[in-house]
């Protein structure tokens, strides 16, 4: 009896009980009572796939072949890419080529599990895809991620592969505030939101000037997982010589971009607090407003702080026992509830921009109350 492997030409494993090729690979056994010759493949690998020959030398020559088929779990090829960048706009596939037995299926998702967009940053899109080849059309910042092939094929395990997708486009820069106002001896940030791919080179100028860090300014900056970061430009302890215009720079190889802030020299002293909210957005109750709330509902009233329903205005609280001397002329207004609050402008009628509270204010009983501050204008 003869074992060979059903190649061309065949080649023989062994005769009899004695084996001829890869010992540590074949054995022979031999069953006289049921006269069987058994040839056992040890470690089978994929290799080891295909078709084997049992040859009895009678007359005629009698043989035999059968085929060997193995399961084998799916594996992503090495070549497949890692990271794949391309421009905004342009279009972009990301293939996985995965083997096995049988041959596998893939799937795709993001690693964020974020919707795949096929076409545009809002366009029709699914959570997976099935399909080695994923072809993204006119690829968009939001695109960028880390996406995932996923091969199977019912024998585990399964196999997976990551592909981190880059897309590079030009630096944009918005400023937190395009005017910032400090007064003299103080200390301002001013923010700018970078959003670009390569990550940009950031820098702040002054009058055509770098800036850089030293006893007068700070700079900072944070940089999110994707393409976002922040930057900050904090100054120290403010001179006249620092009001002027601020310039944040963005630059990568796609591109360059800035953003200018104005800082200003404001009327607060540093015990001062700068209060934002909207004009007209119902804070206090006018004549049409409901008379019969409960009087202690004022002390629990909270501003809202992102109506925008009109332009933004600045109001001045003053928390200096000392400023009541200085001042030149006294209003007062009513609250809900019928209490007074005492309040005084530094400045002529005239000029008056801004109302100021006092906190010395004989009316003790305000002291737990939420003061909300007017603005008075005077022709």
């Amino acid at each position: 009896v003869a074992f060979a492997r059903a190649d061309m030409p065949p080649r023989l494993i062994a005769f009899d009980e004695r084996v001829f090729r890869q010992r540590h690979k074949y054995e022979i056994k031999r069953s006289m009572k049921n006269n069987e010759w058994i040839l056992v493949i040890k470690d089978v690998q994929e290799n080891d796939i295909g078709g084997y020959s049992c040859q009895l030398n009678t007359d005629p020559v009698i043989s035999k072949t059968g085929y060997l088929r193995i399961k084998v779990p799916p594996y992503v090829a090495r070549t497949t890419a890692s990271a794949v960048e391309v421009r905004e706009g342009q279009n972009v596939t990301l293939s996985c080529r995965a083997f096995g037995d049988p041959p596998p299926t893939i799937v795709w998702r993001r690693q964020d599990r974020q919707i795949i967009r096929f076409n545009g940053a809002t366009g029709y899109g699914a959570s997976v895809f099935n399909g080695s080849d994923l072809t993204i059309i006119k690829v968009n910042r939001k695109h960028m991620s880390d996406y995932i092939c996923i091969a199977s094929n019912g024998v585990p395990p399964d196999e997976s592969w990551s592909v981190k997708l880059h897309v590079t486009f030009e630096p944009v820069v918005v400023p937190q505030a395009e005017i910032v106002q400090v007064a003299l001896g103080g200390q301002i940030s001013l923010v700018c939101n970078a959003e670009a791919w390569p990550r940009p080179l950031v820098k702040w100028e002054k009058n055509g000037k770098e800036i850089f860090d030293s006893s007068s300014f700070s700079l900072s900056h944070q940089a999110s997982e994707k393409y976002h970061s922040v930057h900050i430009l904090t100054i120290k302890n403010v001179s006249k010589n620092d009001f002027g215009k601020y310039r944040c720079i963005a630059i990568n190889d796609n591109g360059e971009h800035f953003a200018d802030i104005v800082v200003k020299e404001g009327n607060l002293p540093n015990n001062k607090v700068a209060l934002m909210f909207t004009e007209g957005s119902g804070y206090m109750d006018d004549d049409s407003g409901d008379d019969d709330d409960d009087d202690d509902n004022d002390e629990n009233k909270t501003i809202d702080y992102n109506d925008n329903r009109s332009n933004t205005s600045s109001y001045e609280l003053q928390n200096s026992s000392n400023f009541a001397r200085k001042l030149e002329e006294t209003f007062q207004i009513q609250t809900k509830s019928g209490r007074l609050l005492s309040l005084h402008s530094s400045q002529p009628s005239s000029h008056r921009k801004g109302v100021h509270v006092n906190d010395n204010s004989d009316y003790n009983d305000c002291n737990d109350m939420i003061i909300i501050v007017f603005c008075f204008c005077f022709s």
